[in-house]
């Protein structure tokens, strides 16, 4: 029988639970099938997922914390340097966990620095800037294989199984048992966002094609949004506080400008006084 509108919304429901995420993610892949099927006209009716409203959620906005940094790159020690530079390149590309996988030697020019991912999520060509070290710890790599994180045999690149498996091994041994290894993309925008890149910057770097998702990093960039405010306030805060002119008609001449004390003390004359 065919799947009506209710179930869908039972069955959300019924997930949604305990698992608000998840279902949404549910709802999303059922949503594709369906609009699959009817392309392909297997199914010839509408699509019962269309309209159905999701659960709240929050953004995810765990990052590795400075404090945290140092027992993550001791626990990748233990691990060959190959699978060493893997979590590496995502700390400083904020590449994604599948973009890296995948990544083929013939996709970075050392000599110029670049990483041109040939694909991305949003289907999309990406260029990246490597960092200097990085492009260092790719030259003492031997190139045997295509990709620069190959599998156990040549030709195919390591698997997502074995990737997940030795990131497990790391964060259990950096005690990082919640940081996933889709966190080490969020780790690089929130740190460049902590150290005052602007949004248009951390959008490029993370390959997104608006500033909407890219938004979310704005919040952790306060000290620079600090740094403007205090500019903002010292330069109105120097200003007079208005002109004295002569009524309009009169003849009479036009008055200089008075210099009016500050609308306000300075800031740093009352943390003086104080």
């Amino acid at each position: 029988s065919a799947l009506k509108r209710i179930d869908v919304i039972e069955w959300h429901q019924a997930i949604g639970v305990k698992y608000p995420s998840q279902a949404n993610q549910c709802l999303s892949q059922l949503r594709c099938m369906y609009n699959c099927a009817i392309d392909w006209e297997i199914h010839r009716g509408n699509n019962p997922v269309v309209r159905i409203k999701r659960f709240p959620q929050r953004p995810r906005m765990r990052f590795v914390q400075p404090d945290e940094m140092p027992r993550l790159l001791d626990a990748l020690r233990p691990e060959q340097e190959r699978r060493q530079l893997y979590v590496v390149m995502l700390l400083l590309t904020a590449a994604r966990r599948d973009e890296a996988r995948t990544c083929q030697w013939r996709d970075l020019d050392l000599e110029q620095g670049l990483w041109q991912k040939p694909t991305t999520k949003t289907g999309q060509p990406h260029v990246v800037a490597l960092p200097r070290s990085l492009v260092e710890q790719f030259r003492s790599l031997e190139q045997c294989c295509e990709y620069v994180f190959h599998g156990g045999h040549c030709g195919v690149p390591i698997s997502v199984t074995l990737v997940e498996r030795i990131w497990g091994r790391i964060r259990r041994r950096a005690q990082l048992p919640d940081v996933r290894i889709h966190d080490l993309r969020r780790t690089c925008a929130s740190w460049l966002a902590i150290n005052g890149a602007n949004l248009a910057v951390i959008q490029n770097v993370l390959g997104h094609t608006s500033l909407h998702h890219t938004s979310i990093y704005a919040r952790l960039n306060l000290d620079a949004v600090r740094h403007a405010l205090e500019q903002h306030a010292q330069q109105i805060a120097a200003m007079p506080a208005g002109f004295i002119e002569a009524p309009s008609g009169s003849g009479s001449h036009r008055t200089k400008p008075v210099q009016e004390p500050p609308l306000w003390p300075d800031v740093d004359t009352m943390s003086g006084r104080a």
